[in-house]
């Protein structure tokens, strides 16, 4: 689309999965309230599990063989559609391009796909997804067998949403590139030139209210804590390091699954504090009143709690492994990455980040006005019909 689409569009949210809207990490109310301040009406489209207490209009599917069939979509009349396909679904793409004639993919990825592009970073995610070590072996033996003679559908599966789709909205620059690079490995760049940048968006909590210059000497951290992706036990030890060189620095650790991993550094430290799931609200005077997030995961597509802590002012930790926490550290402007992801990595970037501050050289107003813009529901969606480059600086 060259020119702003115009007010008054159908636009489907498809969500494809069984796992209830009201719990999913990328919240689908926001986009709702998004496409409708532009004066669009958007409707979700989901299985019935999915939609139990979600408090927006659904068009219920009743099976997931449905959301792979025009006919089914065809008499919502929709104008535009938005589904997260984590750069897979091909078919249910397809099926919305019969019926309607603007598709974004919003991939949910970091980009880094294909085990030939991105060697380093698809093992590490094929093996460390698992607990046990027998598993883990199971999964590197069949990652080895992708690179050795080729990823055969797991890459059709993306190249077939893509060619699908008229957009694949991803998170940040260098997650744009990580997946551009593998389009071009597979000599498709015309795939390439669908990605566009487009971030989460964040809740009105996130972006309203008083940003305070005045900050505590504290850091937060976010996660499910008993998901091996999050890494809780190398939080821990970093938290534990940056306390014994800095004692004056406290730490609010929030998510679920945190009891045994965390038990004994808050035990040890007061200045520690595990809260456990906490409301979004309750997350956001955290951030409020907090320096830092700090990000422990082995990886993200996102993370969203970046974007909501920006949206507060505070400024990111964490290893450079994580795409998008490079692209939003903006070489040092907003935050601090470790090169070697290891606990005393971790530790001195978090330290290295409470210099900055302790140093006057950090501004959290300067630095929720620079990204509450780019996160609010409607500037998200309004790039979601009409893309463009956002300006990362």
């Amino acid at each position: 689309m060259n020119t702003p689409p115009p007010p008054g569009l159908r636009v489907g949210l498809i969500w494809a999965a069984t796992a209830p809207l009201t719990r999913i990490t990328v919240r689908y109310e926001r986009y709702v309230r998004g496409f409708r301040a532009l004066g669009h009406d958007p409707v979700t489209v989901c299985l019935a599990a999915a939609a139990e207490g979600y408090s927006e209009p659904v068009a219920v599917a009743p099976g997931e063989a449905a959301l792979r069939d025009p006919e089914f979509y065809r008499p919502l009349r929709l104008d535009a559609a938005a589904v997260i396909t984590w750069l897979g679904l091909p078919d249910v793409v397809a099926a919305l391009k019969r019926v309607c004639p603007w598709v974004v993919s919003v991939a949910d990825s970091d980009g880094q796909v294909g085990a030939r592009v991105h060697p380093r970073a698809t093992l590490a995610r094929s093996v460390l997804q698992h607990r046990g070590w027998l598993t883990r072996a199971r999964a590197a033996r069949f990652w080895l067998r992708r690179y050795l003679f080729g990823a055969g559908r797991l890459d059709r599966d993306v190249l077939d949403s893509a060619e699908r789709a008229d957009l694949v909205a991803i998170n940040s620059p260098q997650a744009r590139g990580h997946l551009t690079a593998f389009f071009r490995h597979h000599r498709r760049p015309e795939l390439a030139a669908r990605v566009a940048v487009v971030p989460y968006p964040v809740d009105e909590c996130y972006l309203s209210g008083e940003v305070s210059a005045a900050r505590e000497r504290r850091v937060v951290a976010v996660g499910r804590w008993d998901d091996p992706q999050k890494d809780a036990p190398l939080l821990a030890a970093a938290v534990e390091r940056v306390v014994a060189a800095d004692p004056d620095v406290g730490f609010d650790l929030v998510g679920p699954g945190g009891d045994e991993a965390f038990d004994r550094v808050c035990r040890q430290h007061p200045q520690v504090v595990y809260y456990g799931p906490l409301a979004p609200a309750a997350v956001a005077a955290l951030l409020r009143n907090a320096r830092s997030l700090l990000l422990s995961s082995r990886w993200e597509s996102g993370p969203i709690v970046a974007n909501e802590a920006l949206s507060l002012g505070c400024t990111l930790i964490g290893p450079a492994e994580i795409p998008t926490l490079q692209g939003f550290c903006e070489s040092g402007r907003y935050g601090t990455v470790c090169r070697v992801r290891s606990a005393t990595g971790l530790a001195e970037a978090a330290l290295a980040e409470v210099r900055a501050w302790d140093e006057g050289r950090r501004d959290p107003r300067g630095v929720a006005a620079a990204w509450r813009p780019r996160f609010d529901p409607q500037a998200v969606c309004r790039q979601l019909l009409e893309p463009r480059d956002l300006v990362w600086d």
